[in-house]
C-alpha cells in the first residue's frame, strides 16, 4: 500500500488513472471499450468513399450513399428507445452489435454500384444507430454521482481517440491489404464491442428519479422534447451538430485547394488529440465550475475554431483552427451529455438517448447540404465562418434560455 501510494504521488498521471479505474467501476470501462470499438468502426468508414470512388461514383452519388446511413439511423430512432427499454440496455446493445458484425460482412462481396449498396447502408445505419442508443443509455446509470462531468469527459475520449487513430490505421490496411481486410478489421471492432457488453453485469442499479415518484412512469417523446429543462439542451446540441458537420465534410477539399495534402495530420489529428487531452486532464474542472457555466464559453471557443478554418492557406492557421476547435469540442460534448443525463427522469433513459443521438444524425444530414450550398454560392471561407457562427448562436441561446445557466451566471457575477 505504501509503495502504491508513493508511486501515485510521484507520478500524477498514474495516480489519476488508478483513481479513475477505482471510481468508475468495471462496467463503466466495459461500456467505454465497447463504445471505443464501435466508434473505431465508424471512423474506419470515413474511408469508405475511396471504394465508392473506385466504383466510378460521382461526388453526388458518394454523398447520397454516405448520407443514407444517417437517414436510416434517424428513421429507426422512434422504435429504438422503446426497444432498449423493453429488451434491456445491455441485451439490446449486445445483440445489435453482434448483428452489426454480420452486416458489415455484406460490404465485402460488393464490387459495383447498385441498389444493393443502398440496401446494405440502410440496414447498417438502422442497426448500428439503435445499438448506439443502447450503449448511450447504459452510461446513464454508471456515472458516479456528483462527478458526472468528469466521468463524461473521460468517457467521451472514446470518440475523439478513435477519430485520431482509426483513419490512419484504415489507410494502412487499404494500401497494403485491400478493402476486404479493411472490412474484416471493422468486423473485429464491432465484435469486440459485442463481447464487451456481453461480459457486463446483467443489470445496473437504476439512477434515482429526479423528482419523487414521477421517475417510475414511462415518459413519452413529446414530453421529453418539450421539457423545460431539456429543450435548451436539445437546441444547443442541434446547433453544435450542425456546426461541426462542416469540419467533417469540407475541410479536406478546402485544404486541398489551398495546397495542403496531409489534412489528416495537420487538422484531424491535432483536433482530436487536443480534445482528448482536454477531457483527460481537465474533466474535473467541468464539475468544479459547473456544466451550466462551462457549456456556453466552450461553444464560443469551438465556433471561433471552426471559423478560423476559413484562413487555411496562411502559415499555421489550419493547425491553430484545429487546436482551438479541439479545445472547445473537448468541453462541449461532455458538458452537454452529462446535463442531458442529469436532467432525464428515471424510466426515460432510452427515449432521451434516442432524441439526443437523433440530433447528431440530423446535423450530419442537414449540415453538409445547407453549408455546401453556402460554399457553392459564396465560397468555402464564408461557409466556415457561417458554420462557426452556428456554435456561437448555440452559446448565446443556451446562456439566455436555460434557467439554471442564467442562475449560475448571476451567481458568478452577482445580481
Amino acid at each position: 500500500m505504501a509503495d502504491g501510494g508513493e508511486t501515485s504521488s510521484q507520478n500524477p498521471t498514474i495516480g489519476t488513472l488508478i483513481r479513475w479505474l477505482q471510481a468508475y467501476g468495471r462496467d463503466f470501462w466495459l461500456v467505454f471499450w465497447a463504445t471505443f470499438a464501435l466508434n473505431s468502426s465508424t471512423n474506419f468508414f470515413v474511408l469508405y468513399s475511396l471504394e465508392l470512388d473506385s466504383f466510378g461514383a460521382s461526388p453526388h452519388i458518394i454523398g447520397a450513399v454516405i448520407g443514407i446511413w444517417s437517414l436510416a439511423a434517424l428513421a429507426a430512432r422512434p422504435i429504438a428507445g422503446p426497444l432498449v427499454e423493453r429488451v434491456g440496455r445491455r441485451r439490446s446493445a449486445m445483440w445489435l452489435l453482434a448483428i452489426d458484425t454480420f452486416i458489415v460482412a455484406l460490404y465485402i462481396p460488393i464490387g459495383s454500384l447498385g441498389w444493393h449498396v443502398y440496401a446494405v447502408r440502410v440496414i447498417h445505419g438502422a442497426v448500428e444507430g439503435t445499438a448506439r442508443v443502447a450503449l448511450f443509455a447504459l452510461v446513464y446509470d454508471l456515472l458516479p454521482e456528483g462527478r458526472e462531468g468528469e466521468a463524461m469527459a473521460v468517457f467521451s475520449t472514446c470518440g475523439l481517440g478513435s477519430a485520431a487513430l482509426a483513419p490512419i490505421l484504415g489507410e494502412i490496411i487499404i494500401r497494403r491489404l485491400g478493402f476486404t481486410a479493411f472490412f474484416v478489421a471493422i468486423m473485429a471492432c464491432t465484435a469486440a464491442a459485442a463481447i464487451a457488453t456481453r461480459v457486463m453485469h446483467a443489470s445496473a442499479p437504476p439512477r434515482p428519479a429526479i423528482s419523487g415518484d414521477r421517475g417510475v412512469r414511462k415518459i413519452g417523446y413529446n414530453r421529453l422534447l418539450f421539457d423545460a429543462r431539456l429543450l435548451p439542451l436539445w437546441i444547443a446540441t442541434l446547433l453544435f451538430s450542425l456546426s461541426i458537420s462542416s469540419r467533417l465534410s469540407f475541410v479536406a477539399p478546402f485544404a486541398a485547394r489551398q495546397g495542403i495534402k496531409s489534412v489528416g495530420t495537420y487538422y484531424y489529428t491535432v483536433y482530436s488529440l487536443t480534445g482528448v487531452v482536454v477531457r483527460l486532464f481537465s474533466g474535473r474542472l467541468v464539475d468544479r465550475i459547473g456544466m451550466e457555466l462551462t457549456l456556453a464559453p466552450s461553444l464560443m471557443v469551438l465556433g471561433v475554431g471552426v471559423a478560423l478554418i476559413a484562413a487555411t492557406g496562411h502559415f499555421g492557421m489550419l493547425e491553430l483552427a484545429a487546436a482551438v476547435g479541439g479545445l472547445g469540442h473537448g468541453y462541449v460534448y461532455p458538458s452537454l451529455t452529462a446535463m442531458v443525463i442529469g436532467r432525464t427522469e428515471a424510466g426515460a433513459t432510452g427515449r432521451s438517448s434516442s432524441i439526443y443521438q437523433s440530433l447528431y444524425d440530423i446535423g450530419a444530414m442537414l449540415g453538409p447540404y445547407g453549408l455546401g450550398a453556402i460554399a457553392g454560392a459564396l465560397g468555402y471561407g464564408a461557409m466556415f465562418v457561417t458554420s462557426g457562427s452556428l456554435a456561437l448562436l448555440g452559446a448565446f441561446y443556451f446562456a439566455a434560455a436555460d434557467r439554471e445557466a442564467r442562475e449560475s451566471i448571476f451567481a458568478l457575477f452577482g445580481r
